[in-house]
Parts: structure tokens; sequence; C-alpha cells
């Protein structure tokens, strides 16, 4: 796995309430693990939003596209045709 870069955010006091006791509960063993779990189960349950990102990454040339499909969960051919149906 790549470095991890350390994030910082603001939660409304309910949420904060509910993740203060995700590692008590024995489930996760971390806050960070639980968070990485939610933004992966996410993602993978969101293709319309993959494809966002992808797309972005690759229009900035952060990426290619081949990694972008990755990204997607596509063959290469269908990535194009996804991006060329963003681009009209």
């Amino acid at each position: 796995m790549a470095h991890s870069t350390t994030l910082s955010f603001t939660v409304p006091p309910e949420l904060k309430l509910k993740l203060d006791v995700i590692t008590s509960i024995g489930y996760y063993d971390s806050l960070s693990e639980f968070l990485r779990d939610s933004i992966r189960h996410l993602l993978d349950n969101k293709k319309d939003l993959r494809i966002a990102i992808a797309f972005e990454l690759y229009q900035k040339k952060l990426i290619s596209l081949g990694k972008a499909a990755e990204i997607i969960g596509s063959s290469i051919e269908e990535t194009k045709e996804l991006f060329l149906e963003r681009e009209i």
C-alpha cells in the first residue's frame, strides 16, 4: 500500500457521538479502519461516483485511461464510451 495521508474534517455532534463508539463496540480496531472501509463500500456501490472521479482525474491528466477503467471497474473500451458521453 502507498503511504497514507492524514485528513481532518468536521462532523455534526450526533455523528461524532456515533463515531466515538466505533472502537469500543469491537467491530473495528480504529476509527481510521472504519472510515476506510466505509469509503471503500460507498465507492464499490456507486458506479456513477467512480465514473465521475475517474473522468475528472483523467481530464486533469492525473491518471491513464487504463487506470480510469480500473477505478470504474470496466474495460478500456467501455470507459472510452462513458467518457465520450460525458463530453457531449
